[in-house]
């Protein structure tokens, strides 16, 4: 089997990081705790580690036996649960955070905006299934120290128009979520039906009630799955319209909602997901364009020359 090259993360990398988290997040309540499942009561709740206790030694001993389970165990489902078993014997997830996105996108811009008091948070729906089903080659394993490229690698929904300027110019705190932060199982397909569980809009709330004890915070969601359950959080909406409907109408288009978490509201920008072109065309891009700018995120990002 051909050798996985990667990018790790040095010690002083992963304490910024952890070090950027604690500063964002603050002490983790119980509902957060829960949210991230970082007792491991769910049974793929094994991503998200508590970044307020774990160790540089911790993440390196998982990383090591990730990759010796990657390389000594090929059946998908067994590779699933030998992984999961991992982050149970080193007592943190494979991530140093919430997920390898949130991990990078922290890393490249908490430290140029950790004064300015304001960060948006990008919402997907669920991570990846832990071993995704592959017909020939078998998907990298996610290794905590692991440095990934990142939201900023996504270069076809950056192309699209999905992500705001400022946070590919590096201007504005990302922190990169999905709104079901478990794994989905081993062997199952990286699309297909969402199944949160029972408190997740709760353990949301109790997030976004966190950041912003020292944060301006606001929300730009991708997909139809969490708009279908974040809009019963929208004040004032008079219709519970389909995502790009209510994108098109006079109400909707590139207009920012306000979205109730709790106690806190906060602005709101629904997209579609920007992998599929019938839905993400030009004129929901235009949409999502007008939303950036009036949420001050400086219109649509480009990709960079290198």
């Amino acid at each position: 089997m051909e050798s996985i090259q990667r990018i790790f993360y040095t010690s002083d990398q992963v304490k910024l990081i952890t070090d950027a988290y604690r500063h964002v997040f603050g002490p983790i309540g119980g509902e957060l705790r829960e949210y991230w499942d970082l007792d491991r009561k769910r049974e793929w709740g094994c991503l998200t580690s508590d970044f307020q206790v774990a160790t540089f030694d911790q993440y390196e001993q998982a990383s090591k036996l990730a990759m010796q389970v990657e390389a000594t165990i090929f059946d998908p489902v067994q590779r699933g649960h030998a992984l999961r078993e991992v982050t149970r014997q080193t007592k943190v997830g494979l991530s140093l955070g919430p997920c390898p996105w949130t991990d990078h996108g922290l890393f490249q811009t908490y430290e140029q905006n950790k004064g300015k008091g304001r960060l948006t948070i990008i919402l997907g729906h669920d991570w990846y299934p832990i071993v995704p089903a592959r017909a020939k080659t078998p998907h990298p394993v996610d290794v905590p120290l692991s440095r990934y490229a990142g939201l900023r690698g996504l270069i076809k929904y950056i192309n699209v128009g999905a992500v705001p300027a400022s946070i590919m110019d590096k201007s504005e705190m990302l922190i990169f979520l999905n709104f079901k932060p478990d794994f989905r199982p081993p062997n199952s397909p990286t699309v297909g039906p969402f199944e949160p569980y029972a408190r997740c809009s709760e353990g949301f709330n109790a997030l976004v009630d966190a950041v912003s004890r020292n944060f301006k915070v606001q929300v730009i969601s991708w997909g139809a799955n969490v708009w279908e359950l974040l809009r019963k959080q929208v004040a004032d909406l008079q219709k519970p319209l389909g995502i790009c409907v209510h994108a098109r109408s006079p109400e909707g288009f590139g207009r920012p909602l306000e979205l109730i978490c709790g106690k806190r509201t906060i602005p709101y920008l629904p997209l579609a997901h920007p992998c599929d072109r019938r839905n993400f065309n030009e004129q929901h891009a235009a949409h999502a364009k007008e939303g950036f700018l009036k949420m001050g995120l400086g219109g649509t990002g480009k990709v960079s020359p290198l």
